[in-house]
């Protein structure tokens, strides 16, 4: 009887032995890293809620200015792909010199934008203050920031990720309340000139939260290096593994692929679901349910993956995203648009609040944000190209359905070649 408690007790010390370790980092990440998600979650939601929010004014614009449902949608989609564009920059240069000059620059160059945007005096003007200067702006601040939360976070970055990219859905959310809110006291410029001001005081806060300087490079001494490299060889090893197998390739194009049917709910889905006879309030409405969506998506999803494996979760809201942009495609009633935009708001707030993560767990945080950089700068192509080439399919064909079908084959390929990255450790 005292051997078998003898054993019992043996057993309850190598436990205890490792769960001291595992406490430890939580509270060292809890602790250390709390600013880092705090900044990254205000980044977010001011530059992606400014590009979000173009929808709201669009038909505004398009009376003062004239032109056509394309023309209209040119602007988020330069945006859009003028954020990603950026991120091949400002993503390997974040691993040099830190996040916070690079977010500072950000937030700055989106306040200015939102200034001159309200003081445009054609659509051409629009188009480059709002589209290109917040787009920028969005991309200076979005993967270095994204970069330093999964240096902060290896046991919980599924759960750091969700809350981080959380700012995008409240970005998302606001839209409507915002644009019915300011609407009440002015028309699209002084909206503009309004967020321009809420967008440097929030911005910048945020901007101010992320470090200086990577962690590794402000280590000293013997031992914080000896415990940089441990910390770093497997991952490392991983990365190198990925990149040789093909990891990379098929990781870059499917996402990339990925990008074209999630760029169109935010450039299309209001005026097709005005097209099915929704009032344009109910059809703005669906921006709000996405935004919300995507917040429990985020949060929800990054603590599930943190538990049941962030590859599975990952994948499961790519096939998702595929499944209701199909749905969206074959909509005839407001109940399916919801349907449709809570299912999407959901995947793509898991998929793209697990996407850094995955990249982390891939090919290791040491150059992370230099991975990512590289891999959201390919979003920028589909994000300019599928707006455009669908608001010309739908004025061409009279209707989103065959164009948004289209896309959701599309989304399928780069599903494909996502389940086929290489499984690495920690993935």
């Amino acid at each position: 009887m005292s051997l078998h408690l003898d054993a019992i007790d043996r057993r309850a010390m190598r436990r205890a032995a490792v769960a001291r370790p595992v406490r430890d980092v939580r509270l060292r990440e809890f602790t250390e890293g709390w600013g880092v998600l705090a900044g990254t979650f205000l980044l977010n939601m001011v530059g992606f809620g400014a590009i979000y929010s173009y929808a709201a004014f669009a038909d505004d614009l398009v009376a003062t200015f004239g032109g056509s449902r394309a023309a209209a949608g040119l602007v988020y989609a330069v945006s859009g792909a003028c954020c990603f564009a950026v991120s091949g920059f400002s993503g390997p240069l974040a691993d040099r010199i830190g996040p916070r000059p690079l977010a500072v620059t950000g937030m700055a160059v989106v306040t200015l934008g939102l200034f001159a945007a309200s003081a445009a005096r054609n659509m051409t003007e629009v188009v480059i203050c709002y589209g290109v200067l917040i787009g920028l702006g969005t991309g200076f601040a979005h993967v270095p920031s994204l970069a330093a939360v999964q240096r902060h976070f290896v046991l919980g970055r599924g759960l750091a990720s969700g809350i981080a990219a959380a700012g995008v859905g409240v970005g998302t959310a606001l839209v409507l309340p915002m644009a019915g809110l300011l609407s009440g006291y002015g028309d699209w410029r002084f909206a503009f000139g309004l967020s321009g001001i809420g967008a440097g005081a929030v911005g910048l806060a945020g901007a101010m939260l992320m470090p200086g300087m990577p962690p590794r490079r402000r280590a000293t001494g013997l031992r914080a290096v000896a415990e940089e490299i441990s910390s770093q060889a497997q991952t490392t090893a991983a990365g190198h593994r990925a990149i040789s197998q093909g990891g990379f390739a098929r990781l870059f194009l499917g996402v990339l692929l990925l990008s074209v049917p999630i760029a169109l709910p935010f450039g299309h889905l209001v005026a097709s679901a005005s097209d099915l006879g929704l009032a344009r309030a109910d059809a703005l409405g669906l921006l709000g349910v996405i935004g919300i969506a995507s917040i429990a998506g985020r949060f929800v999803l990054g603590a599930l993956a943190d538990i049941t494996g962030r590859r599975a979760t990952f994948l499961a809201c790519a096939i998702t995203l595929v499944t209701a942009t199909t749905l969206w495609a074959v909509a005839s009633s407001a109940a399916e648009l919801a349907v449709f935009a809570i299912l999407f708001g959901v995947s793509w707030g898991g998929f793209l609040a697990l996407l850094p993560a995955f990249a982390a767990d891939q090919f290791g945080r040491e150059t992370v944000g230099t991975v990512i950089g590289l891999i959201f700068s390919g979003r920028a192509v589909p994000v300019l190209a599928a707006p455009l080439a669908a608001g010309f399919a739908i004025e061409a064909l009279g209707g989103h359905r065959v164009p948004v079908a289209a896309a959701a084959l599309v989304g399928l390929a780069g599903v494909i070649l996502l389940i086929l990255v290489p499984r690495q450790r920690g993935a």
